[in-house]
């Protein structure tokens, strides 16, 4: 009985979470980036040049995508052509 109640309240949330993501995605849009394109990437907070204060800058660049590897995924390059590592 109380296995059953457990089973019943699990498939429940399941379905919850189905729908608000699907409300969710509704209006996401989804950006391609292409090779050539100007991006600026996310300033990581292990950077040890830049403290992580509250006015700290959260982009940098812009850089320019060399590469697309997969969806999300790319090589990028400074504006003067120097290919930035791990990126």
């Amino acid at each position: 009985m109380l296995e059953e109640r457990r089973a019943k309240a699990h498939l429940k949330t399941l379905h919850y979470e189905r729908v608000i993501a699907r409300l969710y995605n509704r209006k996401v849009r989804p950006r391609l980036v292409g090779m050539g394109d100007l991006v600026f990437k996310k300033a990581e907070a292990s950077d040890p040049r830049h403290s992580r204060r509250k006015l700290a800058p959260r982009w940098e660049g812009p850089y320019r995508v060399v590469r697309a590897i997969r969806d999300g995924t790319y090589t990028l390059a400074t504006m003067d052509g120097k290919i930035l590592p791990r990126t």
